[in-house]
């Protein structure tokens, strides 16, 4: 039984390591005609969270429901649906992890995207994530590839999608992008400016 039990998860490493056997996620969240029914009323009050307080505008990202939530002035202004990326449980470990990072960010960048409509560059990897980083070298949790250690990543922003399909099915497809319909995030690049905060949490 033991040796058994022993064969059967050598045989998943392996499967896991080949592209197969991915481990077990929750599915996504039932697609909502209206996002703003996922809001927790804990997060609709009329006080800007503690890290926005100085600030217009800010960004919310709650990967377990799937939604982007743009602050004006402490109120809830606008609700998008996302997909994130495809391994969307737990913080952004290293390049390649396929993970959406948490954490406390800025929007660094702005630029229009020939695939992906328009791209919104957060300022990942942070201090946090660098440590985050550093310790899980240190505990052989980043794995080797050709040879090397990849680093903590970086060039992850908010866009739209050349997968609407996906978008529209709730899909999670991309590196560990926030993804958008390409209408909404035509909207929030209008809304959103260069410095404005964005906090992901799961």
């Amino acid at each position: 039984m033991t040796e058994w039990r022993l064969s059967k998860k050598l045989v998943c490493v392996l499967l896991l390591l080949a592209g197969g056997c991915r481990p077990s996620l929750p599915p996504p969240p039932p697609i909502l005609d209206d996002p703003l029914s996922a809001v927790p009323a804990t997060l609709m009050g009329t006080r800007p969270p503690q890290w926005m307080q100085d600030e217009e505008r800010g960004l919310l990202v709650h990967k377990g429901r799937r939604i982007l939530i743009v602050y004006h002035k402490g109120r809830v202004e606008k609700v998008y649906r996302i997909v994130l990326g495809m391994q969307p449980r737990g913080p952004k470990l290293h390049e390649g992890d396929f993970r959406t990072p948490t954490g406390l960010y800025r929007i660094a960048a702005k630029t229009p995207h020939r695939r992906w409509s328009k791209f919104l560059l957060i300022n990942y990897p942070s201090s946090a994530d660098i440590s985050r980083h550093r310790l899980a070298l240190a505990r052989g949790r980043v794995p080797a590839v050709n040879g090397r250690r990849p680093g903590p990543g970086g060039a992850i922003g908010i866009h739209g999608t050349d997968r609407p399909e996906l978008n529209e099915k709730g899909v999670d497809w991309t590196w560990g992008c926030i993804s958008l319909a390409n209408r909404d995030v035509e909207e929030l690049y209008s809304l959103v400016s260069v410095g404005t905060p964005i906090k992901i949490e799961e």
